[in-house]
């Protein structure tokens, strides 16, 4: 072996990517569904508004907090990105149970919780309560619930009073007065969909609770169509007549109609086919955040693979953002499949029926799976410049299959077939990294198995600390700049999230690295950073996605995992809010001089007004604001007193000394929460 190989093979130990612990998962899922959606989830009863909900709304458990969050994100992405912010949601509350002292005469009333029990509630305006009790349940109650809010929606403007405006065309339809003519669908769609079909048929009304009045009945019609989408379709295309088509034909119409632009039958067929409908990188972060069953691995793999071969077709920002995120879901298809437990020493083998202890076929096709996966994450990091991220994804899943070979070997003996595909997975994973770091890729082809799997740190990652438990100094800062106990309490939760970036400053907004920052500060798509959090945290990152009229970019982070976070305000400012604005002042003025500012400075101010079209070019931002910036400050978030971003300052007026911010409207269209 080469002198260099113990120095390339050291690179484990500082590039290995870990598994995010659950908690981390759980604000990962609940991160990607407020960026899916525009609207907040959350579990707490605190913040909603008065009135919404249930008398008695127990909290859930973190672990049935992270399933609820998982399930229910997977349910989102069958409605369009920013669909649900459209039709007036803001906030989706989850709860152990909801249990009220009155009854509706469709409830049943538990002794043990005393009280009647309901599953969920639209209170007429921007909020959704419901319970968990099941994850069978739970998408047919959080269906239900947003199809009142798109019932309540005429033109984009939801009220209460356009709840029973259709009622009248939903009965004519029903009752054969006026009935929707069959759903439009492709001969070779509607093939496609008989294949999903589980062969149910929705011949009249979902359910008994139906005849409670007609929004009750559309919404029920609505679960049902949502959670059986193929069955419905096929029924809604070729059966038209049967009064349960009708108030299938009636929903899909209503979701199209609620809002400019809103979903059609087309949409609903693609979700129904599993056909990609969002960006490719959209997708593969809402896999990322995530546990991995079999079903969520495979399409993982399918569009990692489909990627792969897509010849450059990807522009450049999204080629290296799927490549980041390929080289977090490779490590993460092993573990999947493979179920490492004590710090990655014990594994599970998968054997195939006919397995008599000879060699096993199963797990050479698994080797082989991992093969392709490796030479995939090397393709795409060929077309998007490589990077750290690449290297660590791939020197992980390296480590983790050298350990699953050292367990097999130390319990059974090997087959050479089997010992075969071990090696040609190893070829596969060298071979790979050589666009990337080919020094490194030559000290893998030579190494042993064995020798890969020593080299690899041994403790668990439970054992691990996160960047967060750092000691984070700056925080005193906002303790000496905010009187307000409250307000003081939810700037130093969201404080830890600013980062130093360039010669300016960001905020990131997901657990596994995304920084909002100004594109004068990111400069341009492609460029790399050294980011760094106050708690001396500092990760590499590339610019991902730009937009210079707006001056606002993305920076992606590479090997971030329960990284803090905070998140842009659900509701605009307006004149006179208080907001706290945290950023890097320079370190000299622009004629040389040391200014004496310290980093991740804290300053209070207020919102002073807006100019023209907040939707328009923000050179000069169009949100006014009077707390104290200097160079260095662009990028920096202007916070309310929740602790949520209104604004992003970038700019200053010489003539007025007035500071100038991107405005909220600018920001949530660059990040799709409109």
């Amino acid at each position: 072996m080469p002198r260099n190989v113990p120095v390339a093979l050291a690179l484990f130990s500082t590039l290995v990517l870990l598994p995010a612990a659950a908690s981390a998962r759980a604000t990962g899922a609940e991160a990607a569904f407020e960026q899916l959606t525009g609207v907040e989830l959350t579990f707490v009863q605190e913040g909603l508004p008065p009135g919404a909900g249930y008398d008695r709304m127990p909290p859930l458990d973190a672990e049935r907090r992270a399933d609820a969050a998982r399930i229910l994100l997977d349910e989102a992405r069958k409605y369009p990105p920013g669909y649900l912010a459209k039709v007036g949601l803001k906030h989706i509350a989850v709860f152990a149970a909801c249990v009220d002292d009155e009854g509706d005469g469709f409830r049943p009333y538990d002794e043990e919780r005393g009280g009647y029990v309901y599953f969920g509630q639209w209170n007429g305006e921007d909020t959704i309560v419901a319970a968990f009790y099941n994850a069978q349940q739970l998408p047919l109650t959080f269906h239900h619930e947003v199809f009142h809010a798109v019932d309540g929606t005429a033109d984009g403007e939801t009220h209460r009073r356009h709840f029973t405006s259709d009622d009248a065309r939903f009965e004519a339809a029903v009752s054969g007065e006026r009935p929707y003519p069959a759903a439009r669908i492709s001969a070779s769609d509607l093939a496609a969909l008989e294949k999903r079909a589980a062969g149910r048929v929705l011949r009249d009304a979902v359910g008994d609770y139906c005849a409670k009045n007609p929004g009750e009945d559309q919404a029920e019609t609505a679960r049902h169509l949502m959670t059986a989408l193929p069955d419905a379709l096929l029924q809604a295309a070729r059966r038209p007549e049967l009064p349960g088509s009708q108030r299938i034909l009636h929903v899909l119409a209503s979701y199209g109609e609620a809002v400019e632009g809103g979903p059609g039958v087309d949409w609903f067929v693609h979700v129904a086919l599993g056909r990609e409908r969002a960006t490719p990188e959209g997708r593969l972060g809402e896999l990322a955040v995530g546990p991995l069953d079999d079903a969520r691995a495979a399409e993982a793999r399918d569009l990692i693979a489909r990627y792969a071969r897509a010849n450059g077709a990807l522009p450049a920002a999204q080629a290296a953002q799927v490549a980041a995120l390929a080289a977090k879901l490779t490590p993460a298809l092993i573990r999947q499949r493979t179920q490492p437990q004590r710090g990655d020493t014990q594994f599970t083998v998968w054997v195939g029926k006919d397995y008599r202890g000879g060699g096993n076929t199963m797990l050479r096709a698994d080797l082989s799976r991992f093969a392709e996966d490796a030479k995939n994450l090397g393709a795409l990091a060929r077309r998007a410049g490589g990077g750290d991220a690449v290297v660590a994804g791939q020197l992980e899943a390296l480590r983790l299959v050298a350990r699953y070979h050292r367990y097999i070997a130390a319990r059974w003996d090997v087959s050479a077939q089997t010992e075969a595909a071990f090696v040609a997975y190893q070829r596969a994973a060298a071979d790979a990294l050589r666009g990337t770091s080919p020094e490194l890729a030559d000290a893998i082809a030579r190494a042993t198995l064995n020798g890969l799997a020593e080299v690899a740190p041994t403790a668990p990652a439970s054992a691990r600390a996160e960047p967060a438990a750092r000691e984070n100094p700056h925080l005193a800062k906002v303790d000496a700049a905010i009187e307000d106990p409250a307000w003081r309490a939810a700037i130093r939760r969201v404080q830890p999230a600013v980062v130093k970036i360039g010669g300016g400053t960001g905020v990131n907004l997901l657990a596994s690295g995304l920084v909002l920052t100004n594109a004068h500060v990111a400069d341009n798509v492609g460029k790399r950073f050294a980011v760094l959090f106050p708690d001396g945290t500092q990760l590499a990152g590339v610019c991902t996605k730009l937009d210079a009229e707006h001056d606002l970019a993305l920076v992606t982070l590479e090997g971030g995992a329960g990284l803090p976070t905070a998140r842009v305000a659900p509701r605009a400012p307006r004149v006179g809010d208080g907001v706290v604005v945290i950023g890097m002042p320079g370190t000299r003025s622009p004629n040389g001089e040391e200014t004496g500012y310290d980093r991740w400075h804290v300053s209070v101010g207020k919102i002073r007004g807006f100019v023209g079209d907040p939707l328009g070019d923000q050179s000069l931002g169009r949100t006014k604001h009077d707390a104290w910036t200097y160079w260095g400050h662009s990028g920096s978030p202007l916070f309310d007193r929740d602790g949520d971003v209104v604004a992003l300052h970038n700019s200053w007026d010489s003539k007025t000394a007035m500071r100038h911010a991107v405005t909220w409207q600018a920001m949530r269209a660059f990040l799709g929460l409109r």
